[in-house]
């Protein structure tokens, strides 16, 4: 069977048929809504047409030739200006691809696979060569292509070129104020959640014992949260109605409006994303080996000595990540300004009004989400070279380990009130979120009333939230093992294997994450809304959204599992002839299981929360549950949003304790079954 895959006939005829059966032209209403009259005039042999070109020169594959490294060099050549032809063509063309194109692509993929196999590359290894090459397609037309298509945008009014609205667009006064308002927010929270987040996980590494819990709800709480719920939340406590302020109000002179603006995009953030910064200098904290602190005080050190010359200089790589990554997720942001924003504009909000206002304004959306993405890419590529360059190894090999030394006392002192204070603050935050939903009309009415959650929930499952929720699960759970799986794949193959473009190929899979959602969601519009690939309106475009948003923690939570496996177990798989696919399902994967499932659950969570990178690509059809909550915040039904918001809380926390609780008890069976033999 192996072997008749291997051969070209198969993947030719696969072609012919799909040619055949299938509209090679995309159908504007779908497959199966769509008049038998509207299939028949997209399919491509009604008529002589460019289609034709696309999958007659596979036939060549049909002549017999005497295998051979130039033949295979030749096929690579003629296979891949085949696709770059078909690409093009339908570019300058203006066809949309259908679905018979998809044969095309994987007869393409599948015959460029034998060849690369036949010249020996990754060792012949066609599985390895197969995933390689579908990463780098899913990666060229899912980042680059997308990434390249707003970039042109900017220079189009409509059909018409024209370089030069650029310059005018950026001449507007308005977009140094966005972008000097977008970088003093970043910057500022990049700062405060840093700071936080270092005293934060230096209590629960070096301080904490019974309650070092806190910092499992604080890895937790940005994950289970919908960008904007913090916003609303901290609008609920200190916005014009809300107790906190009128309290500021009325004993210490404040205005009712003292929150709108940088303050509360600062604060709000701030909550928000404390704990993304939390979580990675803990596990820097955690890698720091005691025997180094314990060296400086034998020579005399005291605990602020040590703490200045000796911890804090190993932590440099990430402290300065945990600021990189929360600027990046400070400027994508649109939800929280949106909210707190009032007359402060940043980037990602008037990308937004561009796009969903009611001045559609592609040029000006394009120009604004190169700028942000500039910046983006600026820090990613910093944080990518300069860190990624160097070793902060403390230890290597094996060695005592040492214990863990205290803090100053008046270090420890400040840390434990910062903490008390945080802690305060976000159990009032939420507490009022879900108080909140309860309520009539916060600030005006605080009667107890579950009309809110009736809205949403008591109108049937057509009506209401429920087919928002209901779409939402379907596209997180159809992403959520796209996710995993491809994380997997490219873990596997940039940790076990050797390639040229290794680095490149890891480089443009993090890209994911640099890219903001806001700039993503506007390229997938301008990349997937004509010629030749034609996805926007439909509920793929947002599964896929969700895939390539998620893809990096499902690529890290691998990676982080194979540096653990040693590669003896692959190699002995190997040796044994398996092959590289039943070795990774069979050997890798089910040692992986603990860090795979959990990638699952964080990329479903993670889905089912998103805004920024959807919130364009959605519509009355494909709505879901966060675009649904952001349309009841700009009608200004704060109830509806807060108790739909706190209905994601309590099901995504539900989610994430009940996977914890399973994977436990099953490390605790395998502890007592190795014991037990």
């Amino acid at each position: 069977m192996q072997h008749f895959f291997t051969r070209p006939i198969f993947w030719v005829i696969l072609s012919l048929i799909g040619f055949i059966c299938l509209p090679s032209k995309a159908l504007d209403y779908g497959l199966f809504d769509s008049t038998q009259d509207e299939i028949l005039a997209a399919m491509g042999w009604t008529n002589l047409n460019l289609t034709w070109a696309w999958f007659l020169p596979l036939l060549a594959f049909l002549v017999p030739f005497k295998q051979s490294v130039q033949r295979s060099k030749i096929e690579l050549l003629l296979l891949g200006s085949l696709f770059i032809f078909v690409f093009v063509s339908a570019i300058i063309a203006k066809i949309s691809l259908g679905y018979s194109t998809l044969f095309l692509i994987v007869a393409i993929l599948a015959l460029s696979t034998n060849a690369l196999a036949n010249l020996k590359i990754m060792q012949g290894d066609r599985f390895i060569i197969a995933a390689l090459l579908s990463i780098i397609l899913l990666i060229f037309f899912f980042i680059v292509y997308p990434t390249i298509a707003i970039f042109i945008s900017m220079f189009y009014d409509g059909d018409e070129f024209i370089p030069s609205q650029v310059l005018t667009i950026l001449q507007q006064p308005y977009v140094l104020r966005v972008v000097t308002n977008s970088l003093s927010v970043a910057a500022t929270v990049g700062i405060l959640s840093t700071l936080f987040g270092l005293a934060f996980a230096l209590y629960t590494t070096r301080i904490a014992q019974r309650t070092a819990f806190i910092g499992k709800i604080f890895s937790i709480l940005p994950i289970v949260t919908p960008p904007f719920v913090v916003g609303l939340g901290v609008t609920l406590m200190l916005g014009r109605s809300g107790y906190v302020t009128e309290f500021l109000v009325d004993y210490l002179g404040f205005s009712n409006n003292w929150l709108y603006g940088f303050t509360g995009i600062v604060i709000a953030h701030t909550l928000a994303l404390t704990p993304m910064s939390f979580m990675i200098l803990e596990g820097a904290l955690k890698s720091i080996h005691p025997s180094v602190e314990e060296a400086a005080y034998t020579l005399r050190s005291n605990r602020y000595q040590a703490f200045a010359h000796i911890i804090f200089p190993l932590l440099k790589p990430a402290l300065a990540n945990s600021f990189l990554v929360v600027v990046i997720q400070s400027l994508a942001d649109f939800s929280t300004p949106l909210v707190l924003g009032g007359s402060f504009d940043v980037i990602a909000t008037q990308i937004y009004f561009y796009i969903a206002g009611s001045q559609l304004d592609y040029a000006s959306a394009s120009t604004l989400g190169t700028i942000l993405l500039v910046f983006s890419l600026a820090i990613f590529v910093i944080q990518y070279l300069w860190i990624g360059n160097r070793s902060y190894v403390t230890v290597s090999g094996k060695s005592y380990r040492g214990d863990v030394q205290e803090l100053p006392s008046g270090m420890k002192a400040v840390i434990i009130c910062s903490l008390a204070f945080w802690v305060l603050f976000n159990v009032v935050l939420y507490g009022s979120i879900f108080y909140g939903s309860f309520t009539v009309n916060w600030g005006v009415d605080y009667t107890l009333t579950l009309n809110n959650y009736i809205n949403l929930f008591g109108q049937g499952f057509s009506d209401g939230a429920w087919p928002s929720l209901i779409q939402t699960v379907i596209f997180a759970a159809s992403a959520a093992p796209i996710t995993a799986l491809f994380g997997l794949l490219i873990a596997y193959i940039t940790v076990r294997r050797e390639f040229k473009g290794k680095k490149t190929l890891e480089f443009l899979t993090l890209l994911c994450f640099a890219v903001p959602g806001t700039v993503a969601g506007v390229s997938y519009i301008l990349a997937f809304n004509d010629a030749p690939i034609y996805l926007t309106g439909t509920g793929m475009i947002i599964v896929l959204s969700m895939v390539m948003r998620n893809m990096p923690v499902g690529m890290r939570a691998a990676i982080a599992g194979l540096g653990q496996l040693d590669k003896s177990l692959d190699e002995a798989s190997l040796s044994l002839k398996a092959g590289s696919f039943k070795t990774i399902f069979f050997i890798v994967l089910p040692l992986l299981k603990p860090a795979l499932l959990s990638a699952l659950v964080t990329s479903f969570v993670r889905a089912m929360t998103t805004v920024s990178a959807i919130v364009f690509l959605v519509t009355a059809d494909t709505r879901v549950a966060t675009s649904y909550i952001l349309n009841r915040v700009e009608d200004g039904e704060y109830g509806v949003a807060i108790a739909y918001g706190s209905i994601l809380i309590v099901v995504m926390m539900a989610i994430i304790f009940l996977f914890d609780w399973i994977v436990g008890d099953t490390r605790i069976a395998r502890s007592k079954a190795k014991k037990m033999n």
